[in-house]
């Protein structure tokens, strides 16, 4: 069994991490606001990026560090003309500034590993060039955790990470359909339950109704940051779309500490995403309580 690395405890699940870049993440942080999950290119390139990712590492946030590999993709997609799947299935030698991306990647990670929550693998270029990507992490001494895509991978991937790794990462999540995630996610489900040492987290999956009846050990989103975006609040009730909250977006010509401000929208929407991981940890406790059994494994009471 290979043991990815991480400040982790499988005891503590599920979790919500919320994804932003750092200056965002340091706007939301309070004192309850544990789960917190950044990219490797804007710890390194956003403005105060590294000092804000260190000063949360040194107030104990758990962090979980993305590796960058989505924007990689992003920026030949624009640069090339291409699809964002095209581009994401590009060999590393073929995709511009992988080489930049894999030497930030392994100076971050060895510098802070001690304190992170875990990190995750550079899955660029499909099954073979991860695969061999991360054999070459692993020859460096770093223990990076996999990423699955069940929709290019294939289950038999599935089945050789999960009978390795002590943990793995769910892909492709957050460009499937509604309808193509539930059954991708309730597939996988069902098949992790021939290992019972294996944590998922599913990359890019609101908490929702879907993690009650398949509940997933984490995920992370940046839906908790839409009302910033978009200029609504949206809130949820035990994972489901419970309304608007209205009068509580920020206004642009207030200063940003003021009562209309930004900063005040972040810390709000930072409430709402600790509360949703809250409810998702209450209602895992009710159902543990009611069937006497750990939920991520068969009930057969």
């Amino acid at each position: 069994m290979k043991h990815t690395a991480g400040v982790w405890d499988r005891s503590h699940w599920p979790l919500y991490f919320m994804a932003a870049n750092p200056e965002t993440l340091q706007l939301a942080s309070l004192d309850e606001t544990d789960n917190l999950l950044m990219a490797v290119n804007e710890v390194m390139t956003s403005k105060n990026g590294l000092a804000v990712f260190e000063e949360l590492c040194r107030k104990g946030r758990k962090i979980f560090l993305d590796s960058g590999v989505y924007w990689l993709a992003t920026q030949h997609a624009k640069a090339t003309g291409m699809t964002m799947n095209e581009a994401l299935s590009l060999a590393p030698a073929h995709i511009s500034g992988f080489n930049e991306l894999l030497t930030t990647y392994v100076d971050t990670v060895r510098r802070h590993e001690a304190t992170l929550w875990g990190y995750i693998e550079i899955d660029q270029g499909g099954r073979d060039n991860k695969t061999r990507t991360r054999t070459r992490l692993e020859d460096m001494g770093l223990r990076p955790i996999p990423v699955y895509h069940p929709l290019n991978d294939g289950w038999d991937y599935f089945d050789e990470l999960a009978s390795q790794y002590d943990r793995i990462c769910l892909g492709n999540v957050v460009m499937a359909r509604p309808d193509q995630r539930k059954r991708l996610v309730a597939t996988l489900w069902e098949r992790r339950q021939q290992y019972p040492h294996l944590w998922i987290h599913a990359l890019g999956l609101t908490p929702s109704d879907l993690n009650v009846a398949y509940p997933i050990d984490s995920c992370d989103s940046s839906s908790w940051i839409s009302s910033v975006r978009w200029g609504r609040v949206l809130t949820s009730v035990a994972g489901r779309p419970f309304g608007d909250v209205e009068g509580f977006v920020y206004s642009r010509e207030a200063d940003s500490d003021s009562e209309r401000g930004h900063r005040k929208a972040r810390r709000l929407c930072a409430y709402n995403a600790i509360m949703t991981g809250n409810t998702m940890r209450n209602i895992r406790h009710d159902q543990e309580n009611e069937l006497g059994a750990d939920t991520r494994l068969p009930h057969h009471g």
